[in-house]
């Protein structure tokens, strides 16, 4: 268990660093930490097609607002981002470039990925990554895609929340 968090962020960031062609992500607490960030903002950089599904709900109240601002701020950098709407997604997946994915406990906040010990299957293999992009499109059409717009109709206070959920993320 005390390898398992360390394990978990390497295991994350080198799948996303090994992206040639798409990522995609479906998680409930997207709140990166340094490392995945990095990664993710350097797939976009070099062309890579991101994807992120997030949950428009959340089972912790303080939570959606941090959420909001990661994906906002993925979308700022490129990513395509859509906000799950069927209620409260709690999945936990990522795909790469259709040939690999993983699915497990992770999610991708400090709390999982440095403290929590945490347990994430990676399955290599076309058919069954396809397979499960097969139910990630279901999802996606359960979601609406997040544009500036759609960002800056929420309240002052609500991103300011956001905001101060990003600062302490790393602590947390």
């Amino acid at each position: 268990p005390r390898k398992t968090p360390k394990s978990m962020r390497r295991a994350y960031a080198n799948a996303i660093n090994s992206a040639k062609d798409s990522i995609i992500l479906i998680n409930p607490y997207f709140l990166p930490t340094p490392i995945v960030r990095k990664a993710l903002e350097k797939a976009i950089d070099d062309g890579v097609k991101v994807t992120i599904i997030i949950s428009e709900k959340s089972d912790i109240p303080s939570i959606p607002e941090g959420v909001w601002r990661g994906g906002y701020q993925m979308m700022k950098r490129g990513a395509e981002v859509y906000m799950y709407t069927g209620g409260f997604n709690h999945s936990k997946v990522m795909c790469i470039d259709g040939k690999f994915c993983t699915i497990g406990s992770a999610n991708l906040n400090s709390r999982s990925l440095m403290y929590d010990y945490e347990t994430n299957l990676f399955i290599f293999g076309k058919e069954d990554t396809d397979e499960l992009q097969h139910y990630i499109e279901l999802d996606k059409a359960q979601s609406s895609r997040l544009t500036k717009e759609i960002y800056k109709k929420r309240s002052w206070w609500k991103r300011f929340n956001g905001w101060l959920i990003s600062l302490v993320i790393p602590f947390v």
